[in-house]
């Protein structure tokens, strides 16, 4: 059986030279005059102007659509125990004055020391302002009016400290949304008394509060003392 030939496919090529090519080519393209040139600027500078001012409008379009939400709705009305006199206060005893408030726990093993040390910089770095710094526990249980005028004596002396029954530090912690919760629960036998021995995980925030009780700003953990003193000042005028 014959099989049948399959055609050959040719490729054409010019006869002519490359150089003549070349040169048809320009020829027939006509002259490049000083008017054509300016007639491209003047299309290309168009072009350009119409993109940025396109670009401008849109962003203008996108800046509009951004609204601002105002102050953090934290705080309100609270009561407490004042450790150094043993006596009921609440967010109104400190009206007419700004504060700080952190919440910790006097059995906390680093982070509420490493945090009271910082606040107590923050304070040594602004002694003309009249600000008075609050720790409000967060473990009533365990945080007593003794244990914590006990713990007091390690940090600032201008700290004061604040306690009160479970409803309490329920009541000022939502105010202020801070989180807290029991963490590691175990219990001990020691000298035949039951011992319970748990850490408590919370919120590493240090909030600042105005003259009227109103919430001004908050520090958190990674917040540098300098930061933070810049942030005060900028907030709270000289005594």
């Amino acid at each position: 059986m014959w099989r049948r030939a399959l055609p050959v496919a040719r490729r054409a090529f010019s006869t002519g030279s490359p150089a003549q090519s070349i040169t048809t080519k320009l020829q027939n393209a006509g002259p490049i005059s000083w008017a054509s040139m300016a007639l491209a600027g003047a299309i290309g500078g168009g072009v350009l102007v119409y993109y940025k001012n396109e670009k401008d409008r849109l962003q203008t379009q996108t800046t509009g659509k951004v609204t601002t939400v105002g102050k953090a709705l934290l705080g309100g009305p609270w009561t407490l125990v004042d450790c150094a006199s043993g006596t009921c206060v609440t967010d109104a005893s400190f009206r007419g004055k700004h504060t700080i408030l952190y919440f910790g726990f006097t059995h906390c093993p680093d982070i509420c020391p490493n945090e009271l040390v910082r606040l107590g910089e923050v304070l040594d770095k602004v002694p003309d302002l009249d600000i008075e710094p609050l720790f409000i526990t967060v473990d009533p249980a365990r945080d007593t009016v003794a244990q914590m005028q006990a713990y007091k004596q390690d940090f600032h002396p201008k700290l004061r400290m604040l306690c009160g029954t479970p409803d309490q530090i329920k009541d000022v912690t939502k105010a202020y949304r801070v989180y807290f919760t029991k963490a590691d629960e175990t219990e001990t036998d020691d000298d035949d008394e039951e011992d319970e021995e748990y850490l408590v995980d919370h919120s590493i925030v240090m909030y600042l509060i105005g003259p009227d009780g109103e919430f001004m700003d908050f520090f958190t953990q990674s917040a540098r003392v300098d930061d933070i003193v810049k942030k005060v000042r900028s907030l709270v005028a000289p005594k």
